[in-house]
């Protein structure tokens, strides 16, 4: 990181200034995470610039503890089981996971490169705060960490690299480094996931026997959209005006970090989307159970009660949304000998199944 600047297009430009035009990837890292980054406070949340599963209802947080539950079980139960999160935000997941975990003993450690998160996680009691993952660890959680790790950007025969021309940054167009893994040409560009790249070489180094869960927007064998930002819940086309006020992302190619783990060791199970995840956890049941409690507060007089209850089931229903949320993917990784625990098992089955109707 270049410089001590509060503002991330200062250290931009000096780095720009210091080696001529730089990788995407150290553009995103000064805007994303340097000082004054768009991640040095959670910008998550209702109010925020973008929500994500846990704020949408805390039902996301008791299945989440279901599965853990299960990948438990393979593991022999340990007790406590080591949980650490990562890219924790503003905890929101950590006090859903936790309210839910009941009986499951958890040792929970949150964990995120940004101070400003730091500071809020601190404030819930009961787990450890680190900028880093260190072991022991059973099971890792990354809830829409992967696509927001730098990755650099090809187009054509030609790595896209950030320059500057007058008080603008602009794009430059370089001879690729080689050896980059990328995902397949989409038709405008494609990205090699260098960070999440780096992120599964630290699981690999971190887990001695145990699970990571890793949940995201993307596909198989594509990046499920080019590049682009958000900022105030809204997508931004310009990621390079402004920066520091724009999260910027692209959806994670699942096929190609799968395939990387498998080549350090790693079992990589066939992923799932959301949808097909969180009912082979339950969410079909808990939506009958609260569209019965509805019925029975309405019949009882109570409708200010039914009125929360059918608000409540509305805003879970959007967490199986196809349009949104739902196509999100889980991927789970392991250690080698431990089996894929049931709940995937039913999912795959599930997807296998609206295969087979489509």
């Amino acid at each position: 990181m270049v410089g001590d600047a509060a503002d991330p297009m200062e250290a931009i430009r000096a780095a720009i200034e210091a080696r001529g035009p730089i990788t995407f990837a150290e553009f995103m890292e000064l805007a994303l995470y340097g000082p004054g980054g768009f991640y040095a406070t959670p910008p998550i949340g209702p109010r925020g610039d973008f929500v994500t599963s846990p704020h949408v209802h805390p039902v996301f947080g008791e299945l989440v503890a279901a599965a853990l539950r299960e990948l438990r079980d393979g593991l022999g139960r340990p007790t406590p089981m080591r949980v650490a999160e990562m890219g924790a935000g503003d905890g929101t997941l950590a006090r859903g996971l936790l309210a839910a975990a009941g009986d499951l003993p958890i040792a929970y450690t949150a964990i995120d490169r940004s101070p400003g998160a730091r500071t809020a996680l601190a404030t819930i009691e009961g787990i450890e705060v680190r900028a880093e993952l260190l072991p022991p660890v059973d099971a890792v959680l990354g809830n829409e960490l992967l696509d927001n790790l730098p990755f650099r950007v090809l187009r054509g025969e030609r790595e896209v690299r950030i320059g500057a021309r007058g008080d603008h940054l602009i794009e430059v167009l370089a001879p690729p480094e080689p050896g980059l893994l990328a995902s397949p040409d989409s038709g405008q560009e494609r990205i090699a996931p260098v960070g999440a790249i780096a992120l599964i070489d630290t699981l690999g180094l971190t887990l001695d026997r145990g699970y990571a869960l890793l949940i995201d927007y993307g596909g198989l064998g594509t990046t499920g959209g080019p590049l682009h930002g958000y900022r105030g819940q809204a997508i931004v086309e310009d990621v390079l005006t402004d920066p520091g006020a724009t999260d910027i992302t692209a959806g994670v190619d699942f096929e190609l970090i799968a395939s990387y783990a498998g080549s350090i060791g790693l079992e990589a199970f066939p992923s799932v989307t959301q949808r097909e995840a969180l009912l082979a956890l339950g969410l079909d049941g808990w939506m009958r159970g609260e569209l019965e409690g509805q019925h029975r507060s309405m019949d009882a007089g109570r409708g200010t009660e039914a009125v929360r209850t059918w608000s409540g089931r509305s805003r879970a229903s959007l967490l199986i949304d196809l349009g949104g949320l739902g196509r999100l993917r889980w991927m789970l990784l392991a250690t080698p000998g431990l089996a894929p625990p049931p709940w995937l098992t039913r999912a795959s089955a599930r997807s296998a199944d609206r295969v087979a109707r489509s």
